[in-house]
């Protein structure tokens, strides 16, 4: 049985559905931009909107200026309380220059396509739609809490430059909200796999493949034995895969190469297989198979796991309970992708992936289901009205 909504509750939700068209209007506005993490003048274009769009809801917004990636947003609201909420989503993707040229934002029936849409601009709409709604109808929690936005700009290269901004905010945070999208399946999550990005460079000695290969010292080889080695690190039992998906080295097919490199991915679900993980890997940086050659390791756990915790298992119990309100019957997942929720959830209780329902994440099958936008935002709206009353609870986990 779905449990009834109390006469607040009720003008929330009309209030997120009356936001339909604005949000599907600054969705369009978002997906067409060309935000891919290293072209900046369109990321900082999405970052202006998205800027302007939270200003007028009454936030003090400040603009981090990058060099290489687009200017983080942050936006911060001051309450009469004392709790704080902090919300976070990136509006970088990863998707090369002119994407949206050849595949702008679309609607076909209920599935809204272009890049980005799903990782996660509609997750960015869903939370402005959910704000806008608290502001209308004067809910308490919007008088009451002290709020901050971090839109950044360089989630997709495991956000160098704004976690410690993040991590920050997260120390200070009662409770955070990813607005990453949600798992294929529809699902939350609050337990996300730690990721690492590293590369491996190895030096040799170049030389004529056919006059003098005896004198040549092949990086390539060296690097080849290495891969397969890392590759065997991966088990999915575990949790812990390792995947090499870039690889260069070499000048030409007949010169022993003198350099080679690649990079590669890391991926594990708990501190202790994390430790194991890099152990191995260093290991085989240092390992030798060719002689003379040298390798350098570089690289870093930039996203940690986030494993169960209480608190995230709490607060998706209460999510659960206003979806219930809207008849929904919402799940959870645990994610083997990384997000920022990694980092807030080493500070503060985190529930993620609370953005739109979709699939296709980093492909050309992007999509999102269009009505999924006012649920998404219906349930976040519903769950930010009860937890101030709720929020001691947290303190006991």
């Amino acid at each position: 049985m779905t449990p009834p909504m109390s006469e607040v509750e009720r003008s929330l939700a009309a209030a997120v559905e009356r936001q339909r068209d604005a949000g599907l209007d600054l969705l369009r506005d978002l997906v067409n931009c060309d935000s891919g993490t290293f072209n900046k003048d369109e990321t900082d274009r999405a970052g202006a909107m998205l800027a302007a769009v939270i200003g007028r809801l009454g936030f003090a917004t400040e603009r981090i200026p990058q060099e290489r990636y687009g200017d983080h947003v942050v936006a911060r609201r001051a309450a009469r309380g004392d709790r704080r909420l902090l919300f976070v989503g990136h509006f970088d993707t990863v998707f090369p220059r002119g994407t949206v040229a050849t595949r702008p934002f679309s609607i076909t029936g209920d599935r809204a396509t272009g890049p980005g849409v799903y990782d996660m601009k509609s997750g960015l709409v869903v939370l402005v739609t959910a704000l806008t709604a608290l502001r209308e109808i004067s809910a308490p929690v919007w008088d009451d809490v002290s709020m901050t936005v971090i839109f950044n700009s360089d989630e997709e290269v495991l956000s160098p430059t704004s976690r410690p901004i993040i991590e920050a905010a997260a120390r200070r945070a009662d409770t955070v909200c990813i607005l990453e999208p949600a798992r294929p399946g529809g699902e939350y999550t609050f337990v996300r796999k730690g990721a690492a990005i590293y590369t491996l460079a190895v030096s040799g000695r170049a030389a004529h493949s056919g006059g003098q290969p005896e004198l040549g010292r092949s990086a390539i080889e060296e690097l080849a034995q290495k891969i397969v080695r890392l590759h065997q690190i991966t088990n999915y039992q575990t949790g812990t895969t390792v995947n090499v998906g870039i690889v260069r080295g070499g000048e030409r097919a007949n010169v022993v190469a003198d350099h080679a490199e690649c990079d590669f991915d890391l991926r594990v679900l708990t501190p202790a297989e994390a430790e194991a993980a890099q152990r191995r890997i260093r290991d085989i940086a240092a390992m030798q198979f060719v002689p003379d050659t040298t390798s350098v390791l570089s690289g870093e756990m930039a996203f940690p796991p986030l494993p169960p915790r209480a608190t995230n298992e709490l607060l998706f119990s209460w999510v659960r309970e206003e979806g219930q309100k809207l008849g929904l019957d919402l799940r959870s997942v645990v994610s083997g992708g990384g997000s920022d929720g990694n980092t807030t959830g080493q500070f503060a209780p985190t529930i993620d992936g609370m953005g739109a329902r979709g699939d296709g994440a980093h492909s050309d099958r992007e999509f999102i289901h269009v009505s999924s936008i006012v649920e998404r935002a219906q349930v976040l709206s519903l769950f930010l009205n009860t937890w101030p009353s709720r929020a001691d609870e947290l303190n006991g986990r």
